[in-house]
């Protein structure tokens, strides 16, 4: 039992013991040191029979004052020079037991704090410099600490002071390295956020991934580029399937985007690979359309060679009827011609009573030309028009065709054959007998 006790003893011991190295180990190892300056002696302003004592440290160094002789210590002055502050105390020296007066400096977050033991005689003045043994280590260890964490803002904090404020910072040292990691990180943050929202998943997991390379610990940032990985192969997939669609409905140029993209956003080898097959078609097929389009109209040129539009032809018709007829026969507009005929003889009234007068009779016809079937196969024209006849009066609409035939490949002059049939019709009683209600008129002519 009692050897059991003693084992229980010495376990508990043990582990006191390393609970207690675990939080000295937790604490900051490096010591304060301290300094005296004998150049700088004066005399105690203070107004009683006091002497001072001035300490100067650190504006970093938090520092707190403790005495074994001293109920409260009385920092009559502090005050900030440059980067330093400047603690100035009063003690009293009235009492034998003040010549043994030690005082203890003490500083956050350190071990333990540095003894300065003081023998003050009335209205002295003493002079000492509080310092940080490793300064430059402190810092760098802390500002490590808390780039693990990413808590760059104040990690930035740390390894500036390290950088600025310690006297034993080497020339070239890893920290400004570090700031420069800190600054970039926090614009890549930046833009990673900003392609997320707006669903550019593969710059967003570029960005992301870049941080992590920066800090492997940012474990944020490794989530959302596994985030931003998944999401963007979704997409990758819905890329595949709108630009087969594209490309089936002959939209090369809208799916060739949408190719690319597949290629730019990383997706799967699968996907590039069907995305390069496609693109080598979809250039194919572009450049076969380009090429299309920078050769020749075929049509336009054979539209350009029936360039006359004017026709003038002779005309004769039944009963030794005889005239002329113009007009426009564009190729691509609706055009009007004019045709007149008349009769060498004159025609005597059968019946006076029915025809009072007498002389030659016309025929007076105006009508509009169009072309049906633009093609250098078919270089014809229909007629559609109405006309009055003269003597014996009458109306006779009527309807014809035109062909048109160049005098060569590129001239402006050629041969017009025309045939028109008319019907007409008397507008007095009695009087259609005389008139024929069916005429075939043709004709021949030039187009210029």
């Amino acid at each position: 039992m009692k050897t059991q006790k003693q084992h229980f003893k010495i376990i508990s011991s043990t582990l006191f013991f390393l609970l207690f190295i675990g939080i000295n180990i937790s604490v900051i190892s490096q010591n304060l040191v301290v300094e005296q300056d004998f150049t700088r002696v004066g005399t105690c302003l203070s107004p009683d029979d006091e002497a001072c004592v001035t300490i100067i440290a650190s504006r970093l160094l938090s520092l707190t004052f403790e005495s074994n002789v001293d109920s409260a210590i009385n920092i009559a002055l502090k005050k900030q020079v440059g980067q330093n502050i400047e603690y100035t105390i009063y003690f009293p020296t009235d009492k034998l037991e003040y010549f043994d007066r030690i005082l203890t400096v003490y500083c956050q977050s350190f071990a333990k704090g540095v003894q300065i033991r003081l023998k003050l005689r009335t209205k002295e003045s003493e002079l000492y410099y509080v310092s940080v043994t490793e300064c430059y280590k402190l810092y760098l260890e802390k500002g490590l600490a808390l780039f693990r964490q990413c808590s760059y803002f104040d990690a930035k904090e740390e390894f500036r002071k390290a950088q600025e404020d310690c006297s034993d910072a080497p020339p070239n040292d890893d920290v400004k390295n570090k700031i420069i990691a800190i600054d970039s990180i926090i614009k890549l943050k930046k833009l990673a956020k900003d392609c997320y929202e707006i669903l550019d998943f593969k710059k967003a997991e570029d960005y992301y991934s870049a941080i992590v390379s920066l800090n492997k610990d940012d474990n944020f940032a490794y989530q959302k580029m596994l985030e931003c990985r998944l999401e963007n192969s979704k997409y990758c997939q819905l890329y595949v399937i709108n630009a087969r669609n594209l490309f089936d409905k002959k939209e090369f140029v809208k799916a060739e985007m949408l190719y690319k993209k597949i290629i730019e956003n990383g997706c799967p080898n699968d996907h590039i690979d069907w995305a390069k097959m496609y693109l080598e078609k979809i250039s194919k097929k572009l450049s076969r359309r380009k090429h299309d389009r920078s050769a020749p109209d075929r049509s336009a040129i054979d539209r350009k060679k029936v360039v006359p539009s004017t026709v003038f032809t002779l005309q004769w018709a039944y009963k030794k009827r005889f005239g002329f007829s113009i007009g426009g026969y564009p190729d691509r507009k609706v055009s009007a011609y004019f045709t007149f005929l008349f009769n060498s003889e004159k025609i005597y009234a059968v019946e006076e009573k029915l025809i009072s007068n007498k002389g030659h009779d016309f025929d007076a016809t105006l009508g509009i030309t169009i072309r049906p079937i633009k093609n250098k196969y078919a270089p014809l024209w229909l007629a559609f028009g109405a006309g009055y006849s003269g003597l014996v009066h009458s109306v006779s609409p009527e309807i014809g065709i035109l062909a048109k035939i160049p005098f060569g490949k590129d001239t402006k002059v050629g041969l017009a054959l025309s045939y028109h049939f008319k019907y007409r019709a008397a507008l007095l009683p009695g009087t259609q007998k005389y008139v024929p209600a069916f005429n075939h008129i043709v004709g021949i002519g030039f187009c210029f």
